[in-house]
């Protein structure tokens, strides 16, 4: 007996076109989800560091030590105060170049470092850029000083919607917090 003569059992190109057409409204919905979770993880990392880089030009690190002595000791160790605003981290004078129009309270020049009573402004502590990226996070909103009550604690980050906890608007706690 032969094989009765019929049709190969392939697919039609319409049949293809009608698989492909499937797969990428699925590809559609399920992509931008997945790369926008991705996205607003790896900008979170991001800031972390950064804050954690703040964090240590401000108040030292205890780990960097030559001959038992600390070396990075940080702006609070080396001037006796917390900064009233990142600037004072990059630059002794704020009132000159692109710190000038940057206004906050107690803007002050900052006392040189006497070698002697190892005090005074011995920065720059961050690098500067010439665009006072370190004053802002990633999403464009500026880094804030964490209080509790009267007490300075730490540096905050607005977070991936952009506003502080408590801000109109702000619906869940994604504010990125670091302790001094």
């Amino acid at each position: 007996m032969r094989p009765s003569a019929g049709r190969n059992h392939g697919w039609s190109l319409v049949e293809l076109l009608v698989v492909i057409s499937i797969l990428g409204i699925l590809i559609a919905f399920f992509v931008p989800p997945i790369v926008s979770r991705i996205t607003t993880h790896a900008r979170t990392v991001a800031v972390r560091q950064e804050l954690q880089v703040l964090r240590e030009a401000i108040v030292g690190n205890p780990d960097v030590t030559v001959g038992g002595e600390l070396v990075a000791t940080g702006f609070k160790n080396d001037v006796g105060r917390l900064p009233r605003h990142l600037v004072e981290l990059a630059t002794r004078n704020p009132f000159e170049d692109i710190y000038a129009p940057v206004q906050y309270v107690g803007k002050e020049t900052l006392p040189g470092w006497n070698p002697y009573s190892k005090r005074g402004w011995n920065g720059p502590y961050i690098r500067e850029d010439g665009k006072l990226s370190y004053t802002e996070d990633i999403w464009g909103v500026p880094y804030r000083f964490w209080v509790d009550g009267s007490d300075t604690i730490g540096l905050e980050s607005a977070g991936p919607d952009g506003l502080f906890f408590g801000q109109p608007g702000a619906v869940v706690d994604d504010d990125i917090r670091i302790r001094f």
